[in-house]
């Protein structure tokens, strides 16, 4: 398992952006020696990932993307309604050709987040259409 870890600013801010407007729900929290919190682990379905103090932030420069697919009893319509109720600056949301319905949003560093849900997978017919090869991974 690889578990990214984003470097914020303010931890809180990042806490109350992933936790209370997309939904996340924290499973491990860490504290300074100050008693205040500087990391936690954040879940939502089966994605996870850990958020961690730095004053700096990320790297200048430095871009992520992370396509996060809501759990499969998710009505994303209704949870994009309910990001955008709960303050979230999402992008429109949409049906993309190969299947997945999404929306894309920013986080208060910067990191770009596409919450998604595949509602019909690519045939391979749909997937010739569109330059699309679909190659079986064996492993």
């Amino acid at each position: 398992m690889i578990m990214p870890i984003l470097s914020v600013k303010n931890f809180a801010a990042s806490k109350k952006f992933y936790t209370e407007t997309l939904g996340f729900k924290q499973s491990v929290s860490m504290n300074d020696d100050n008693g205040s919190e500087v990391f936690g682990i954040f879940e939502l379905g089966r994605a996870a990932f850990g958020l961690g103090i730095d004053p700096a932030g990320p790297a200048p420069g430095a871009t992520v993307q992370f396509m996060v697919y809501v759990p499969d009893s998710t009505d994303l319509d209704q949870y994009y309604a309910d990001v955008k109720a709960r303050g979230g600056a999402a992008a429109d949301l949409k049906t993309e050709y190969w299947g997945d319905r999404k929306f894309d949003i920013k986080d208060p560093d910067g990191y770009y987040l596409t919450l998604c849900k595949t509602v019909k997978p690519m045939t391979a017919e749909e997937a010739a259409a569109n330059n699309v090869t679909m190659t079986p991974v064996n492993g």
